[in-house]
């Protein structure tokens, strides 16, 4: 019998592309496309579980259930009925749909998700429900062809589970995560975050150089499919498992001269179980020194963007750039914030590696060069 294949889609936040593309790459998952604000694969349900289960930059993966033309509701009715909707959905599942519409004559998105839902009844013989998992359906119209998505991931993937405590401006894991991947962390060098925060850098770099699978220990919504293959989902745990490793190839390094965040930060390294592995100290960044002769440092400093405080952070930045260029000039260097004048503080010189958006605020991975 032929094995099946699906077309996915890993959404990412936008700029993130080639680091979730490079991933796909590296599980042996070929990228078929690249997109603003994802990339496009194919493949069963191995390929699916997997991208759930490893990747660190991507948001969720969805599953393209099918693409119909119309340009009246009871055309769309009628062609998104014939979708095979019981591959992903029971009967009387209780269902999200979220519809949107550009370029199109069915510009009313209720009635969009409402036919939607009506095509689903008549599909599976039963209407949504309003008890269990709420299953996730993205609906998109664009120059009258309606695109059906179905989410695989269930709760965002950045929620690892091990966010117990936070501190303000928090650093979403799947950017972190995808910031120290397209810096070419792989855990074999040393790695400092003189601004730890809540932690973020530290514990994604941990699970990275541990090989640890960010979402081993989740569940997802394809877990509540009709087709479940649990066997499949174990073998995938049992070769994450097998690939771990139990000690730090090299030191991480987490500074803050908050107590509070330090505190943050211990309470969220102690839920993921890394505690004495990541090196927790509080401090003023300006008093780091390295203690070996080459590794990666990187944070994520205040912008004053929002605040106004411009001003009085470019003594900051020249602090930092003194940390950078001449502290650690022989490690190499990389810092999140806008390409502004505060950067040009440093008095270093930076190369953009991603662009995107934290908080809100426009930024860029800068890397010394």
């Amino acid at each position: 019998m032929p094995i099946s294949t699906d077309h996915y889609f890993a959404v990412t936040t936008p700029g993130l592309e080639t680091v979730c593309a490079g991933e796909l790459t590296q599980l042996g998952i070929q990228p078929v496309k690249m997109i603003r604000g994802g990339v496009e694969f194919a493949g069963g349900l191995h390929e699916l579980y997997l991208a759930n289960l490893w990747l660190r930059s991507a948001t969720r993966i969805l599953v393209r259930l099918g693409e119909v033309t119309a340009r009246d509701f009871p055309t769309l009715f009628q062609r998104l009925s014939r979708l095979p909707w019981g591959r992903f959905i029971k009967p009387g599942s209780s269902c999200d749909i979220r519809a949107v519409s550009h370029g199109s004559r069915l510009n009313h998105t209720g009635r969009i998700a409402a036919a939607c839902e009506d095509a689903m009844a008549k599909s599976l013989g039963e209407r949504n429900g309003s008890a269990g998992v709420v299953q996730k359906i993205f609906v998109r119209m664009n120059d009258n062809r309606c695109e059906v998505s179905v989410d695989s991931s269930g709760d965002l993937l950045h929620r690892r589970g091990y966010r117990h405590a936070r501190v303000a401006a928090p650093l979403r894991e799947t950017l972190a995560a995808g910031c120290l991947l397209a810096c070419g962390y792989d855990g074999s060098l040393p790695l400092s975050d003189a601004m730890t925060g809540s932690g973020t850098f530290a514990i994604e770099a941990a699970l990275i150089a541990l090989h640890r699978a960010p979402g081993k220990e989740r569940n997802f919504a394809f877990m509540n499919w009709p087709k479940f293959r649990p066997g499949l989902w174990q073998q995938l745990l049992v070769e994450a498992q097998r690939g771990e490793k139990e000690t730090l190839p090299a030191p991480i390094f987490a500074v803050d001269n908050n107590p509070k965040a330090i505190k943050a930060a211990q309470i969220n390294i102690e839920s993921i179980g890394l505690q004495g592995l990541i090196e927790l100290s509080c401090g003023q960044m300006q008093q780091l020194y390295p203690s070996t002769p080459t590794g990666l440092m990187i944070c994520n400093p205040p912008y004053g963007e929002r605040l106004g405080k411009n001003a009085s952070l470019k003594a900051f930045y020249h602090d930092l750039g003194r940390l950078y260029g001449t502290v650690f000039a022989a490690w190499d260097g990389a810092v999140i914030c806008p390409e502004s004048g505060l950067i040009q503080s440093t008095n270093l010189s930076f190369s953009p590696l991603l662009r995107f958006t934290n908080g809100g605020i426009k930024v860029s991975l800068l890397k010394k060069t």
